[in-house]
């Protein structure tokens, strides 16, 4: 049996170094100054999770230590990835592999990423905030 290491940080695309930059250049959204990496990266993973889409990383650079990553961050990355699981009752080899529950996040981030991205160059702030906030009324009415 091969032993695989474990992962020490969450990765991202190399092109996302610079979207951070960015970011924090102009606070963009509120994602910038004043909340943690591994908010941010939940915020880009739910956008990935939501479309529904993997990309993979390409060129990868660590965006968050393993040390850092908040409990949230790790809970939510775990739930995501068992609620992907066709058979989470008889993948508990596959659960108890971080690394693929990194990869599987990373991913989700990823796409995220690029969504901010287009967002960034496409949509003003305020624009962008409020259709989010009636696509979250939206799936609140949905729910209730």
């Amino acid at each position: 049996m091969e032993m695989s290491k474990k992962p020490d940080r969450l990765y991202c695309s190399n092109k996302v170094k610079q979207l951070l930059e960015k970011i924090d250049e102009i606070n963009y959204m509120g994602l910038g100054k004043g909340i943690t990496r591994s908010e941010l990266f939940l915020f880009a993973m739910s956008l990935g999770v939501e479309s529904k889409t993997e990309t993979e990383v390409i060129s990868p650079i660590g965006l968050i230590l393993d040390k850092s990553i908040d409990s949230t961050t790790i809970a939510l990355m775990y739930s995501q990835f068992i609620y992907s699981l066709k058979d989470p009752d008889n993948d508990l080899d596959t659960i108890s592999d971080l690394s693929k529950v990194y990869k599987t996040a990373q991913q989700y981030a990823n796409t995220g990423f690029e969504m901010i991205e287009d967002y960034l160059n496409t949509k003003k702030q305020e624009d962008l905030m409020w259709e989010l906030f009636d696509e979250l009324d939206q799936q609140y009415e949905e729910i209730v």
